[in-house]
């Protein structure tokens, strides 16, 4: 019994050993990644990620290697530098392969092969994503995005895009903000060497930023920019900014950083006294404590200041709000800009147009890279509904923010690490030219295609411009027409009936060569309405009759000086009076209807003409040459049924003929006015009504 208490003993105390081994394992594999994750929570993302590194080589442990290798891609993701792009990309691919557990790092993945222009390689990601957490959007998104970017790189907008050489360095430089209204300066943040602040910034491993000036010299050349004065740039890192339009005062984000610590950016304002900035001062915005602010953007009359926040009441990451001026440094309570604009993402760099528009980054919407840029114009009640990607070339798939546009024209500055630039962040400029519409056409003979000269074809426009132009001899005319308008066209000549045709160049945004042509019907020959075409024996309206005299009724109303004939025939089946009554009743249903529809009776007449003119081929139809008269002798010789039947319904048919042109409409009948006049008196009345009856006893 004894042995057998002393045997449990030593293998309880084993057990003991065991146990406290596996704890200090674990103990010891959390110190190694215990600096890391400090660092990473305060946003040193370039420290971190060297951190995880290190602590990687220490540790045999599956798991733990496979979590160091995700957390190694989220701080390269997170520090937004395009080389970093490339690194995160790697590194979540090995985290998969590492077997890391959380789905997640599909979507980080696919985000990443997507910001390396690798849409194919991303879709297959996504789709995965999909499957594994179907409940998330942002597989969806993905998926999307894989498929628009693909069409929108091959079919690029019309913007025009060129990088700003002298401007830009191998380091960071973005964010551009107008310096004056006659923009011949620009201030714009950047990370080259030579900043206020010694130490490098750990969040990326380049210098603090700080703002610099550039200007346009008198060879009309941007200068190498240099630097603001001390009383804007700090050791920290000074942003993103905005000037008003007289480049008297300056609002401008301003991260403060102290050593191991992340304090959040501000907002602060300086104004200009001569050629010196006074000492800024940070804008009272109400936010959440520990709430970062930054990424101003100023309305016109300065009463608005737009910026990005990631406020705990925002839909997920930054999101873009608005405080209204109340006094002098006073503003009222946050509003979030709502869902239409703010996702799951972050929506930054804001920037308000003197028209209202504006325009944003995000990397929440459906997007070609990491993040692209939007438009949005507010609605009557000056809220944002809708978002608008500006699409290639001003989007790419790398980082596409920090858009600022002139006021009059759609011409000005953003920033861009795609491929192809100086290094990090650049910026570049970019114009939308103004686009080019012409129309054209010829003007022919409805009945021989013959040329018409001098015809006049009258351009009317809906804002009430107007431009006749006359036909060549080549029967050909041509107009200048402009964007976002709609038109009328007329065209006339003597001897022929007017006619209009429309168009217009909303929602057209590309250059584009107009042509409408014109068939003018001549007013001395008979013109057959071809679709109106009648069963055997019946003078039913068919569905396709109704567009023939649609099209009637918009001639009659254009040539309002007009009467015509219509004239129904039939062909030579049946007796000669049952053919009268029924071409009759064909022309009287025509004629019915354009009545029901407006067009005054008096200028109208009906006639049946039962089989007494067959028809005259105008054109080839299969055995039917042109030339030919389809009577009862030509017809009755066809040896094909079904070639009968075609020159049958030829002679079913319905025309019309101008009979007069100088018809003039009957004025409005006016109400008639009451004319004073002696009162009748009732008992006048009656005492005539008994003389009256009195006569007829």
């Amino acid at each position: 019994m004894k042995k057998m208490n002393n045997f449990l003993k030593i293998i309880l105390l084993n057990l003991c050993l065991l146990v406290a081994l596996q704890v200090g394992a674990q103990s010891s594999n959390y110190s190694k990644t215990k600096k890391a994750d400090k660092a990473f929570l305060v946003e040193q993302y370039y420290k971190a990620a060297d951190l995880y590194k290190k602590a990687y080589k220490k540790t045999k442990n599956r798991a733990l290697k496979a979590e160091i290798t995700f957390k190694q891609a989220e701080c390269y993701r997170l520090t937004g530098l395009d080389r970093d792009a490339k690194r995160a990309e790697s590194y979540y691919k090995r985290a998969i392969k590492a077997k890391y557990p959380d789905v997640i790092v599909y979507l980080r993945y696919a985000d990443m092969l997507k910001k390396n222009a690798k849409y194919s390689e991303a879709l297959e990601q996504y789709k995965k994503y999909v499957k594994l957490n179907p409940t998330d959007i942002r597989g969806e998104k993905g998926v999307k995005s894989c498929k628009l970017a693909v069409d929108w790189e091959a079919n690029p907008t019309r913007y025009k895009v060129a990088i700003m050489p002298i401007v830009n360095s191998r380091y960071a430089d973005f964010s551009p903000a107008f310096g004056n209204k006659e923009y011949t300066e620009i201030y714009f943040a950047s990370s080259r060497k030579g900043s206020t602040g010694t130490e490098l910034d750990e969040r990326t491993g380049e210098s603090f930023m700080d703002i610099y000036k550039t200007r346009i010299d008198k060879k009309a050349k941007w200068r190498s920019p240099v630097p603001e004065m001390e009383t804007i740039n700090t050791e920290a890192n000074e942003g993103p900014m905005y000037l008003n339009e007289r480049g008297s005062v300056m609002y401008f984000t301003k991260c403060k950083v102290e050593k191991k610590k992340q304090l959040g950016c501000d907002i602060f304002v300086s104004q200009r006294k001569g050629k010196l900035w006074a000492e800024a001062q940070k804008l009272q915005i109400k936010v959440d404590s520990g709430a970062s602010v930054g990424h101003p953007a100023i309305t016109d009359d300065e009463n608005m200041i737009f910026f990005s926040s990631d406020q705990k009441e925002g839909y997920g990451g930054k999101d873009l709000w608005v405080v209204q001026k109340i006094k002098r440094n006073q503003w009222s309570e946050p509003m979030n800009l709502g869902p239409a604009i703010n996702t799951s993402g972050d929506e930054m760099f804001p920037f308000v147009h003197v028209d209202g528009t504006l325009y944003f980054a995000s990397d929440g919407h459906i997007g070609m890279g990491g993040l692209d840029i939007y438009k949005s114009v507010p609605d009557s009640n000056l809220s944002f509904t809708s978002v608008v990607n500006l699409k290639s070339p001003v989007n790419s798939s790398g980082d596409d923010f920090g858009m600022i546009i002139e006021r009059k024209d759609e011409r000005g500055y953003f920033t861009s690490n795609r491929a192809g630039g100086k290094g990090g962040d650049d910026i570049y400029q970019f114009e939308l030219p103004p686009l080019k519409f012409t129309l054209q056409g010829v003007v022919t003979d409805s009945k021989t295609g013959a040329i018409l000269t001098d015809a006049n074809v009258q351009l009317v426009a809906a804002d009430g411009y107007s431009d006749d132009k006359k036909t060549d001899n080549t029967g050909s005319y041509n107009h200048k027409i402009k964007p976002i308008t709609s038109y009328e066209l007329v065209t006339s000549l003597e001897g022929y009936l007017k006619k209009k045709k429309t168009m217009t160049t909303i929602g057209v945004d590309k250059n584009t060569d107009f042509v409408i042509d014109f068939e003018l019907d001549p007013v001395v020959r008979e013109i057959v309405l071809p679709k109106i075409e009648y069963d055997y024996a019946k003078w039913d309206l068919r569905e396709q009759s109704i567009q023939d005299l649609d099209a009637l009724i918009i001639t009659l109303n254009e040539n309002p000086n007009i009467t015509i004939e219509l004239r129904s025939h039939t062909d030579y089946r049946g007796t000669d009076k049952q053919n009268q009554i029924l071409s009759q009743k064909r022309a009287d249903a025509c004629i019915n209807y354009l009545i029901e529809n407006g067009i005054a009776a008096d200028r109208l007449t009906a006639s049946g003409m039962g089989e007494t003119e067959p028809y005259v081929m105008e054109r080839n139809d299969a055995k039917l040459k042109e030339g030919d008269v389809l009577s009862k002798a030509f017809i009755d010789n066809l040896r094909r049924g079904k070639h009968k039947e075609q020159a049958h319904q030829y002679n079913r048919r319905t025309a019309f003929k101008v009979v007069r042109q100088d018809y003039v409409p009957p004025k409005p009948i006016e109400e008639e006015k009451e004319v004073e006049g002696p009162t009748i008196e009732l008992k006048d009345v009656k005492n005539e009504e008994e003389k009256a009856t009195d006569q007829d006893k």
